[in-house]
């Protein structure tokens, strides 16, 4: 493996969902444009590019924006929220999910590099986090990313399972443990 090859891998492999902050240490400004920027160079369909970012960095939004996400214990002192504009699309009922999922993937490795940590909110109540951050009707939340100086180190690791890999087709007789946490149990 070359370098270049070693140190992206390195990236993915460090990117992990960080649930505790540094109290009181912002996120410089420099950072966050560097966070978007990753955002954007995400591939898109047709390079339409839906994706709209709302930046959250008042305490006063953040802890309103949390009881959008259920309540939560995360005291990340920034919060993303990643919106897909249906205007963008020549087709009927596309929100720009997968663009929008890829612009996530992007941030989340890209804060890794910058020493950020991350974690991906992908529940929470979009009529709510609508009302409170002024989105119009035709844009819509895809997901919530907390972001903040890491007050947890966790080991870097992959989670391949080779369970999870079919060559050439379907094998739908293969037995199919959760791998996971199962959430209907809880």
């Amino acid at each position: 493996m070359d370098q270049y090859e070693q140190h992206v891998f390195d990236a993915m492999y460090a990117r992990r969902s960080i649930r505790a902050y540094v109290e009181g240490k912002e996120v410089e400004r420099e950072k966050i444009t560097k966070l978007l920027k990753a955002a954007m160079a995400a591939p898109s369909a047709c390079n339409l590019q839906p994706w709209e970012f709302i930046v959250v960095t008042e305490p006063d939004v953040l802890s309103q924006l949390k009881e959008c996400l259920g309540g939560g214990r995360y005291n990340a002192p920034m919060a993303m929220v990643v919106c897909g504009n249906t205007r963008y699309f020549p087709w009927e009922g596309d929100q720009g999910q997968l663009e929008c999922a890829a612009a996530i993937e992007n941030m989340l490795t890209a804060a890794t590099v910058l020493g950020l940590g991350s974690v991906w909110i992908g529940y929470f109540d979009p009529v709510a986090i609508c009302k409170l951050l002024d989105i119009p009707e035709h844009v819509v939340p895809v997901g919530v990313v907390y972001f903040g100086y890491p007050a947890e180190q966790k080991a870097p690791r992959t989670q391949y399972n080779e369970e999870a890999v079919y060559w050439q087709k379907y094998d739908p007789d293969r037995e199919h443990a959760p791998r996971s946490v199962d959430l209907r149990l809880l």
